[in-house]
This record gives C-alpha cells, sequence and structure tokens, in this order.
C-alpha cells in the first residue's frame, strides 16, 4: 500500500510549534516503520521529496535549509504521477493543497478556531481558511482529530459523522539530553522566582489576563516575574500587552518576553519555573499542558473547550472569561507549588514523557492506511 504525507508546513515554517510539530512527530514515525505493508512517499503539495531530505529536515528542525533547495527541486522534479496517486491514500497535516488528487484522503484536525472565533486571527487567514475548509471537508473521507472536543466540533459545526473521525493521542518528543541539561543548571536560587506562560503571542492565548490579575493582586509581582515564553504571534499581541502594562501600571522589569527559543530553552525555563500558566480561550488540544505535566508542573489552566482532556490531575482550572477564578487559581497554584520550583528529577520526567509518545497517533493513522 503506497501512502504519503504532505509535509509542506515543515518546509516553510522556520520556528516549528503546533501544527508542524505534529507533521514532524508522523513523519519520524513514518520513517522508522519497519511494516513493509506500507510504503512511505513524503510530498511538498504533490511534488515528492526524497527521504534523505526529509530526514535531514526533521534533524534541523527548521525549513530554512530546505527552501533554499526548494525551487531548483520544484523545478527538477515532476508532480506525483496520476496513475499512481490514484491507487494511493494521502494524509495532510494542515490544509489541503490538493482535493481528490489520491484514492483516500485524510486530514488531521486540530481546531476550527479560525471559523468559530474569527477576531482572534488576521483577516486574510480568516479569508484563507473559511474559502477553502468546507471544500477541504467535502473531499476528505477521514478526520484524525487531537481531542473529543475538537472532534464534537466537527460534528456539531460541519456535520461530520462519527465513523468519520478517529481521534489521535497526541505525544510530545522531550529528549532525555534537553532534560538533562535542565537539571544540570542545577541550583536556581541566585534566580528570582517566576511563573511561566508558554505559548505563541496571539490573542487566542489570553494572555493579558495575566497583566490584569497582576494590576489586581501587585503583591504577586513582588515575588515572582512573569515570563512569557514563546514566539510573536499575530496581530500585534506582545505592543497590546506592554501597552496594557504601561495603562495599568505595571512595572516593565516584572514581566519578560523571551521570544522564539529553542526546545532545550523552552524545556529548561518550564522546569525551573514555579508552576505554568495556559490561559487560552480555545484550544483544539495544548501540548504546553501536557508537557508542563510530564515536567512535574502545576498548571493554572482555562477550562475551555480540549484543555480539561489534557492533565487534568496537574490543573488548576478557570474560567478564562473571569478575572475572579484566574485569581482563585493563581492563589491555589502559587501555594501548591514549592518555592523554588523543584520538578521531577531525570528519571521520572522521562518514565512519564514515555507514556506520552507519538506511536498511539501514528498507529492510528497506520490503521486507517491499511484498512
Amino acid at each position: 500500500m503506497k501512502a504519503y504525507l504532505e509535509i509542506s508546513c515543515l518546509i516553510l515554517d522556520d520556528n516549528w510549534t503546533g501544527i508542524p510539530l505534529v507533521a514532524a512527530a508522523l513523519a519520524n514515525q513514518a520513517l522508522a516503520d519497519e511494516d513493509d505493508r506500507i510504503e512511505w512517499g513524503f510530498l511538498f503539495e504533490t511534488i515528492p521529496l526524497p527521504k534523505d531530505l526529509v530526514r535531514n529536515l526533521l534533524i534541523a528542525q527548521t525549513g530554512r535549509p530546505v527552501r533554499a533547495e526548494l525551487p531548483d527541486l520544484l523545478w527538477r522534479t515532476p508532480p506525483l504521477a496520476w496513475r499512481v496517486s490514484r491507487e494511493a491514500a494521502a494524509i495532510f497535516p494542515n490544509m489541503k493543497p490538493v482535493r481528490r488528487y489520491f484514492k483516500r484522503e485524510a486530514m488531521v484536525i486540530h481546531d476550527l478556531s479560525t471559523l468559530l472565533f474569527p477576531h482572534f486571527h488576521k483577516h486574510d487567514a480568516v479569508n484563507h481558511y473559511a474559502n477553502r475548509f468546507l471544500d477541504d471537508v467535502a473531499s476528505t473521507g477521514h478526520f484524525f482529530c487531537n481531542s473529543s472536543a475538537t472532534r464534537e466540533d466537527l460534528k456539531i459545526y460541519l456535520g461530520v459523522e462519527h465513523n468519520a473521525t478517529s481521534i489521535i493521542p497526541f505525544g510530545i518528543d522531550l529528549k532525555w539530553e534537553d532534560v538533562s541539561a535542565a537539571q544540570r543548571i542545577g541550583d536556581f536560587g541566585k534566580v528570582e522566582p517566576y511563573v511561566a506562560v508558554v505559548g505563541t503571542l496571539e490573542p487566542r492565548k489570553n494572555g493579558r489576563i495575566v497583566i490584569e490579575f497582576l494590576a489586581k493582586h501587585p503583591d504577586f509581582a513582588k515575588r515572582n516575574r512573569i515570563v512569557f515564553i514563546g514566539r510573536d504571534g499575530w496581530l500585534d499581541e506582545r505592543r497590546k500587552i506592554y501597552d496594557q502594562m504601561a495603562e495599568l501600571g505595571i512595572p516593565a522589569d516584572r514581566v519578560v518576553f523571551t521570544g522564539f527559543v529553542s526546545e532545550r530553552e523552552k524545556i529548561t525555563l518550564m522546569y525551573h519555573s514555579r508552576f505554568c500558566i495556559y490561559p487560552s480561550f480555545f484550544e483544539g488540544f495544548g501540548l504546553p499542558v501536557l508537557e508542563a505535566a510530564v515536567l512535574g508542573k502545576n498548571i493554572v489552566c482555562s477550562n475551555s473547550s480540549s484543555m480539561p482532556e489534557v492533565a487534568p490531575d496537574k490543573c488548576y482550572f478557570f474560567d478564562p472569561n473571569s478575572l475572579t477564578e484566574f485569581a482563585r487559581a493563581m492563589r491555589n497554584a502559587e501555594r501548591g507549588s514549592e518555592f523554588k520550583g523543584v520538578s521531577r528529577s531525570l528519571e521520572d520526567v522521562m518514565s512519564a514523557a514515555a507514556k506520552y509518545n507519538w506511536s498511539g497517533a501514528y498507529e492510528e493513522v497506520k490503521r486507517w492506511v491499511l484498512a
């Protein structure tokens, strides 16, 4: 059985978060699978990619070096032949660049936030998504959902039949050397205590509720810095947070924005935080919540959409529209966290991470391919 994974999102993105991380995880699993019942191929839209290029891409974890080769590759390589595609299955980890090109087509559905909450997104992104998504759904035979909440959204808003969907358990790819490096940094006693807000800076992530909390509870900012870990997203959210801080009188030195950081830096910052905050209005899953839980962190987490599914035993939940509930969750998390932010041992972290690998997601994809 021939099957293809469309991975253009890996090549077009310099800094992999969210969707590219899922595509990379599935690509890694496919390359490692020794089951000869499936012959895996990889595509940039309809252009076949050499497996060595895909391996190098996954090692680099950025599309930047491959994009330099892309024009020549696209010029030299013809699209996948129609006679081949009509006998093959294809999985699209994001929106579909082609429709009905393959005998069977499946999509990974991450969330419907662009359709359900357009005010959290750029106008051109909303238009692009809205103009394409219904046709993508109509031309797709199966949908891999990252949570029960996303699966229900497909059913309620788009009328997708239950038997055309399945949930693929998302995992994390914590590397031993990254956790070990975080642990080797050692005693953070000379570093001021801080809490970590993890995620891309964009309106849907609801970072501004943290600033509102600091204005109402200035003593918390005296005890802890707030560290926003994540790249800048859209709609100029970082500037809006700065403006909000100035308006509310929050000292600029109490809030830190790291921008995009490497995986090792992210793990280190989370590992040594007192606790983590994930205040998003809406998520298809919420990988940072799972990462924080595996590291042993408590998480102040909104109770919206899929997030109660991820790691409920480590979360202090709150309504993302309620500053009162957020303040209560913050107080409880601070009381429940050790002052120095001591996390799990290396062995305990890796043992917990092993329970959340990507093999379950891949096996569900593989089951559909072979069906």
